[in-house]
């Protein structure tokens, strides 16, 4: 009996850490959420009555709320877009960001087959990343810088990473939307530890022309640095565990914003540079890679402009050029 009750509780933590780990679940996302409303409520209880102060002026009362919405903005943006998702039979893309020609097009070279390597065959393969072959699960070939996602279970397009505080893959149709996140959370994060800091400074400069009644001695001191500190603590305790968490987090996006800005000024992608990495160990690595168009701006207008667009564009236009051509055969 004990055994199999063991057993059975064995087989109910694998599943759930297989969902935890290794499947699509919203639990990083209501983490995200709670960090920022819960944060935020916080702060309106706790810190807005400090506002505003010596240092810092009304305007703050808005502008943390414009700076708390425009992070939840973004997050719900990026939560809600799609990384591009390679289709058997066409390898075209469906992508909620997009308007619903993209998905059209798409739907009609599915049927009448016409094309294949639709929108996003955009690259050549190096040998060294990326060779010609067939996707084990989806059954298509492979498109170069393509990777099939072991969460989403899809063949993505430009594959950076799958993003557990999104639910999402990032891929070549939204990771400008990804980095517009980032950026969002880590001026989120530095104008909260400013607002933070300011408030309990001058908290901390008032409370030392104060005077204090000393509970043990019951005479009356006059406020000095520790005093003020021990007050502090245990009367704004609430906004002091604000602070460092903005401060900790904010070191925390900074340094991933970094690495994310390098990898995107060099065309890389989190999964090209981490194969690299492996690579280069084995010293069976170049020095440069196919994709680099040897300038950061360049490098930036991928992201920025995928080239899938440049090919919805076109196709907007032939099919414009028709409907011109045609209604000029019906005038004349």
């Amino acid at each position: 009996m004990a055994t199999k009750e063991g057993a059975d509780g064995a087989g109910h933590l694998a599943r759930i850490v297989n969902y935890v780990l290794y499947q699509p679940n919203p639990l990083q996302q209501i983490f995200y959420l709670l960090l920022v409303v819960g944060g935020y409520s916080a702060f309106l209880f706790f810190g807005l009555p400090h506002l505003p102060n010596d240092s810092l002026g009304e305007i703050h009362i808005y502008l943390s709320f414009v700076a708390v919405l425009s992070a939840l903005q973004s997050f719900i943006a990026a939560s809600m877009s799609s990384p591009g998702i390679l289709l058997p039979r066409t390898h075209c893309v469906v992508t909620v960001l997009d308007n619903s020609l993209t998905f059209l097009v798409c739907f009609v070279l599915s049927l009448t087959m016409t094309a294949t390597l639709v929108y996003f065959d955009n690259y050549e393969f190096d040998d060294v990343l990326y060779r010609k072959r067939e996707c084990p699960t989806c059954k298509i070939t492979k498109l170069a810088r393509s990777k099939h996602c072991s969460v989403c279970n899809k063949c993505v397009p430009r594959f950076d990473h799958h993003c557990g505080w999104l639910n999402t893959c990032i891929g070549e149709c939204n990771h400008w939307v990804f980095l517009r996140f980032l950026m969002m959370n880590v001026l989120l994060c530095s104008y909260g530890s400013y607002v933070l800091f300011a408030t309990l400074s001058d908290e901390y400069q008032h409370l030392l022309r104060e005077e204090f009644l000393d509970e043990n001695t019951r005479t009356v001191v006059q406020g000095e640095p520790m005093v003020v500190v021990r007050y502090l603590i245990h009367e704004e305790s609430i906004l002091i565990v604000l602070f460092v968490l903005c401060v900790g987090m904010g070191i925390a996006l900074v340094c991933f914003s970094g690495f994310h800005l390098y990898l995107v000024s060099n065309n890389l992608t989190t999964n090209e540079f981490f194969k690299r990495r492996e690579l280069r160990r084995s010293h069976m690595c170049p020095c440069t890679h196919k994709y680099d168009l040897g300038s950061a701006v360049l490098n930036w207008r991928e992201v920025w402009e995928p080239r899938y667009k440049a090919k919805i564009f076109a196709v907007k236009l032939a099919a414009s050029k028709r409907s011109d051509h045609q209604k000029g055969v019906k005038s004349a």
